[in-house]
């Protein structure tokens, strides 16, 4: 008997637990916590501003037009990041001695010549003066 009545406790349990996560969620959905999957800015637009098809159009192409030109910025951005970061390291380079040139060349040019993000800025050697950066070279 104690068996059947762990089980249906479990059962019970388990029940109540879903039916919880449900309505958690249907609120949640209902003032917008959470969002409708799938669901794009433009179709949301199209729902909740009733868009005609001339209008739809034109939001389609603005957010396409502003996507490129976000991503193009993001790329500029990050490769000036890099750049920036490598003239750092260029002036780092000129503040050492001969010998810590090169324990700097060993120990900390080649993670960024290797993991620049994706950029290949030569060997350690490419750091013997005079030092360019990337878009000297």
């Amino acid at each position: 008997m104690p068996a059947r009545s762990n089980l249906g406790l479990g059962l019970l349990v388990a029940v109540s637990g879903l039916l919880i996560g449900f309505s958690i969620s249907t609120l949640a959905y209902r003032y917008r916590i959470l969002r409708v999957p799938g669901g794009s800015i433009i179709e949301r637009m199209n729902r909740d501003l009733q868009l005609t098809p001339a209008q739809r159009d034109r939001v389609g192409d603005i957010l396409r037009d502003a996507r490129f030109k976000v991503r193009q910025s993001q790329q500029e951005f990050q490769h000036h990041r890099h750049e920036l970061f490598w003239q750092a390291l260029q002036e780092v380079r000129g503040a050492l001695t001969p010998d810590q040139q090169k324990v700097f060349d060993r120990e900390f040019a080649r993670p960024w010549t290797t993991h620049g993000g994706g950029h290949d800025h030569g060997s350690p050697d490419d750091f013997a003066e005079p030092m360019q950066t990337p878009a000297q070279k």
